[in-house]
């Protein structure tokens, strides 16, 4: 799955993969893990980042590919409020 969103004079691009598997209470049981994986490019630019790979939000892993693509995003999008309250100080 991979999406692409406009922020704030950016492009943020968010692909998901799969990522190996947590294991539950019970061994026998494990569900899939996710990772985001995030480049953020300025809309004025033709550069192409080397991207970040985000495989969990608050210490706990992305347990389903929506969840993955929705911190993905959401990480680009503090990176790039970060950014830009810096340049503005």
């Amino acid at each position: 799955m991979n999406r692409t969103y406009e922020y704030r004079g950016y492009a943020i691009r968010v692909g998901v993969e799969a990522n190996g598997t947590v294991p539950l209470e019970r061994p026998e049981i494990e569900r899939p893990r996710y990772a985001a994986v995030v480049s953020i490019a300025a809309n004025d630019k033709g550069t192409s980042p080397s991207p970040l790979k985000i495989e969990n939000a608050a210490g706990l892993p992305f347990g389903s590919d929506i969840d993955a693509l929705m911190g993905g995003y959401s990480a680009a999008c503090r990176l790039i409020d970060e950014q830009l309250a810096e340049t503005a100080a």
